[in-house]
């Protein structure tokens, strides 16, 4: 294993991740405890040492750093140095289709060295204090699979031409300096990126108890259904906890 494939494995257990698939690594780890966190910083630090200094030589478009960043958030994946890597040289096979599509996917394909761009985004990262450990959120909710069981629908007819009136009654408000994604995004669903509003999740909380078909809902809110089924669920989780504080 030579020694820019070590620094990357370390880097990985490091922030919190796993270095093969990238998901995160439960709390209760021995991993994420503070002495072996730091132990692993040192190990690094010690790995890189030797290894010539060529984070001032990368010249990357702070705009395509902050685009990909913001993307990998609305697709609710850490925007990790490793991932950057992958991503900016294109070697990285995600299974999201809007990140491979995207236009900066590969940008720097022959252009960097992945040990150079490795340096140059943990560095950025760290500068900018978004480093995964600094943003790691609870993704707990991802673990109801409502959106997963047997399909089913109690939207009457009328019902379903009632909320889709009361979506568009919501309006668009973002709809200046969008960048290619979310135009792209847009044109099969007009609300894609838009934030979602507590009216809006009202809607969602009522509709889900009628029906869980992401395709049906998908119709209804203009969405993508990636969208409907993470803030579904992170409702659904949020309701059931609440539930569980009433009765201790």
């Amino acid at each position: 294993m030579d020694r820019n494939k070590t620094i990357e494995i370390l880097e990985a257990l490091a922030s919190g991740c796993s270095p093969t698939t990238g998901e995160m690594i439960e709390n209760e780890s021995v991993l994420n405890e503070r002495d072996v966190i730091r132990a692993l910083q040192i190990a690094i630090d010690n790995l890189k040492t030797n290894e010539p200094q060529t984070v001032s030589d990368v010249e990357i478009e702070e705009t395509d750093i902050k685009s990909v960043i913001d993307l990998f958030k609305v697709e609710e994946q850490n925007p990790t140095s490793n991932k950057l890597v992958g991503f900016f040289l294109g070697t990285r096979k995600f299974k999201n289709e809007t990140l491979v599509s995207n236009q900066l996917y590969g940008k720097y394909r022959n252009l960097y060295q992945k040990g150079q761009l490795l340096d140059f985004f943990t560095q950025y990262l760290a500068d900018n204090n978004l480093t995964n450990r600094n943003n790691r959120k609870n993704n707990h909710y991802k673990e109801i699979d409502f959106f997963q069981k047997e399909t089913f629908n109690r939207l009457s007819e009328k019902a379903i031409n009632q909320l889709k009136e009361k979506i568009d009654e919501l309006g668009i408000l973002k709809t200046e300096n969008l960048s290619e994604y979310v135009q792209n995004a847009r044109i099969n669903h007009p609300r894609a990126y838009e934030s979602w509003t507590d009216t809006e999740k009202e809607l969602l909380s009522k509709a889900i108890e009628y029906t869980n078909d992401l395709d049906l809902l998908s119709d209804c809110f203009q969405r993508g259904k990636g969208s409907i089924e993470s803030c579904g669920q992170r409702m659904i989780y949020e309701s059931q906890n609440l539930l569980i504080k009433k009765d201790e």
